[in-house]
């Protein structure tokens, strides 16, 4: 009995070191957060007056559901304070979930099929491999992608993701290489007692027509010690179904340097999606003293005739590094993007300094905080001023962050122009409360001024609207210090 308790018992001790489930409100807050990521599935657990009661419902479940599985790694991961806490509880599940490995001999073979196979869609591939709570590998080519594929875990009764993986390419190789692939895939399968869920896989890859999705490049320009000098990171995200940013390789730019690393993303992020995505979404990650950096005016094709800022070809806005990393913020921030994203129709925008007395917001820090905190349902604000430039700019915006708004806007330059009010009201108006409209709006803007003559195109609005467009329920990073050294 002890021995088949035992995967009980290493899983109970390993959910035991997160602090929220062995108090009773941290468990209160972990069941609501666990109910949101299950959807319509039913809650596999309830409360105990005790933790180690709760702990012991708590591990079979998750050992028998994939899904239990994931979505309590989801809850966890947001509510700790740091990555490294997931470490060992990852490392556990890993042990727990292995499967046997395929043979040396059978993997050679692999290895031989796959030499010269070039696949587009590679990282794509990779994603749709692994399990939800898995993240999927990087890799220049199909064997390197199967290496790394083979050293993650298996859940009992499903295909390792190194088989997933090879069914898929053999979805997108030659004809040739295809049955070769299939054949040793079926081989594989039979051998670990898997086929029926092999078959079940090809068919559904086979029937599947590619449903165009939305993708994002996010890049994070983390502050160096030495001014002007950061540490460029990128993430992107191309899962049609859930939120799993993979992390390319960092490197050091400067102010200068930046706009063209992140050219070379973004031609990276074409190729890779020219099939799949039907939009790309840009998204900086910015401190709040680089939140001036005219991003969206970035070229995409400098070495042309006709270069394309970033703005104009893809939906980009900024995101706050200052809030990501802060814990006290998170809560009311949560609270109204689910009330942004579920109850459209009951949300307010305001203005800072407006003229309407319905939508007049006071400027001063503060009561602007007060203000905000005393209408649960307010969700975006168009500053007086901008962040970055100006201290009355950033004083707002940091109001607007500590007070959870998801959702801000303002104009660049030091005097806000009277027509963000006007448009920004145009965006909203008639939409339900949907905040959609907001960001295709901002789009559009910067679109039209590039349709004006040039003697006036830098006085148009949309040379200068910034748009702060921050969810909490797509993380890419984990908690580091704000700056480091080189």
């Amino acid at each position: 009995m002890a021995e088949r308790l035992g995967p009980v018992q290493e899983l109970v001790a390993a959910l035991r070191q997160f602090r929220a489930l062995t108090d009773p409100a941290g468990r209160a807050i972990f069941l609501d957060l666990l109910r949101i990521e299950l959807g319509d599935a039913p809650l596999p657990v309830q409360d105990h007056r005790s933790a180690d009661y709760f702990l012991l419902e708590l591990a079979p479940a998750c050992l028998r559901s994939e899904q239990v599985l994931g979505a309590v790694r989801e809850v966890l991961f947001t509510m700790v304070d740091s990555a490294g806490v997931m470490e060992p509880f990852d490392a556990v599940v890993a042990r727990l979930t292995a499967r046997p490995a395929l043979t040396a001999a059978a993997t050679e073979r692999l290895r031989v099929l796959l030499s010269g196979l070039q696949v587009k869609r590679l990282t794509r591939i990779c994603q749709e491999s692994v399990s939800p709570f898995q993240p999927a590998p990087q890799a220049a080519d199909p064997w390197q992608a199967f290496q790394e594929l083979s050293r993650l875990s298996t859940e009992p009764d499903r295909l390792p993701p190194q088989l997933a993986f090879v069914e898929r390419l053999a979805a997108e190789a030659p004809f040739d290489q295809a049955g070769a692939l299939r054949a040793w895939a079926d081989e594989q399968a039979a051998a670990l007692e898997l086929t029926a869920q092999l078959r079940s896989l090809r068919q559904s890859v086979a029937q599947r027509a590619p449903e165009p999705f939305d993708a994002y490049l996010v890049v994070r320009l983390l502050p160096q010690d030495e001014p002007g000098r950061y540490l460029l990171t990128s993430w992107r995200s191309h899962d049609p179904e859930r939120w799993r940013p993979v992390a390319g390789p960092s490197e050091y730019v400067t102010r200068a340097t930046a706009e063209r690393a992140v050219r070379r993303l973004v031609h990276e992020a074409e190729e890779e999606w020219a099939k799949d995505a039907r939009d790309i979404h840009l998204e900086f990650l910015l401190a709040a003293e680089d939140l001036d950096l005219p991003v969206h005016l970035w070229l995409r094709d400098a070495d042309t005739d006709v270069p394309v800022p970033l703005g104009m070809a893809y939906p980009v806005v900024v995101r706050s590094l200052e809030r990501s990393r802060n814990p006290l913020w998170r809560r009311w921030w949560r609270s109204r993007w689910r009330m942004m994203d579920g109850a459209p129709e009951r949300c307010r925008q305001l203005v800072v300094d407006g003229t309407d007395p319905e939508t007049a917001v006071p400027g001063e820090p503060q009561a602007l905080v007060a203000r905000l905190v005393a209408d649960p349902c307010v969700v975006s604000l168009v500053l007086g001023a901008p962040p970055g430039r100006t201290v009355r700019g950033g004083h707002q915006a940091r109001a607007a962050w500590t007070a959870g708004l998801p959702v801000i806007i303002w104009d660049r330059r030091d005097r806000r122009s009277d027509e963000l009010v006007e448009e920004f009201g145009q965006f909203t108006a008639g939409s339900g409360g949907s905040l959609a409209r907001l960001r295709d709006g901002v789009t559009k803007l910067r679109v039209e001024a590039h349709t004006v003559d040039s003697a006036v195109r830098e006085q148009h609005l949309g040379r200068h609207v910034v748009l702060c467009w921050d969810d909490p329920t797509r993380p890419v990073e984990a908690h580091e210090q704000l700056a480091g050294p080189d």
